[in-house]
């Protein structure tokens, strides 16, 4: 009988206002607990990395302060601003992630350059060093070319020691070598 008393006078945008403002409300209360709890676990995750403790600190202070600020908020019974202050926790939380992920991917850049410049300095070292070797490999291909053209005149290996008075000359091509003297050093 009182809802037809409701609906009779206009009370039906009552009813849905009512309705709305405690789902509103159910859903508030839904929504601070899983922002807290997840703003906590991201400050608690950010914490325990002390490498990057200077990058992430304002973000886990702010988001710190925004907790606090809705758990008094809660307390006054301000449940709208609470979950409000929940959200902003987990807001700075996320950044102060964010801010992590940037400075890793940060420090690993750093690390691959610093591999590719000694990767590039090691190229350039074996780089001299082929084109030495290929320097080297000309020039003794014109050194033989130079020998062909030469006529190919036969080498002689000569041993000199310090008795020998006289190093030995090599003959001319097609010339037989001079005999030896049999008076090996007469006067």
């Amino acid at each position: 009988m009182k809802w037809t008393m409701l609906r009779s006078r206009g009370g039906a945008s009552g009813a849905v206002a009512v309705l709305v403002c405690s789902l509103t409300l159910a859903v508030a209360g839904r929504a601070a607990p899983g922002d807290r709890a997840a703003a906590q676990a991201v400050i608690d995750e950010l914490g325990r990395d002390v490498d990057h403790h200077a990058v992430v600190a304002a973000s886990i202070e702010g988001a710190q302060d925004a907790l606090e600020r809705g758990v008094r908020m809660r307390a006054a019974g301000d449940e709208a601003h609470a979950s409000e202050a929940d959200a902003l926790a987990r807001q700075w939380a996320e950044t102060g992630r964010a801010l992590l992920r940037a400075a890793i991917a940060e420090g690993r850049a750093n690390e691959l350059r610093k591999k590719a410049l000694d990767t590039q300095a090691q190229v350039a070292k074996t780089r001299e060093i082929v084109e030495e070797v290929i320097a080297r490999t000309g020039r003794l291909r014109a050194h033989i070319a130079a020998t062909e053209e030469d006529g190919g005149a036969p080498r002689v290996a000569v041993e000199v020691h310090d008795d020998d008075r006289a190093a030995p000359t090599r003959p001319a091509r097609g010339q037989a070598s001079p005999a030896p003297s049999v008076d090996a050093g007469a006067p």
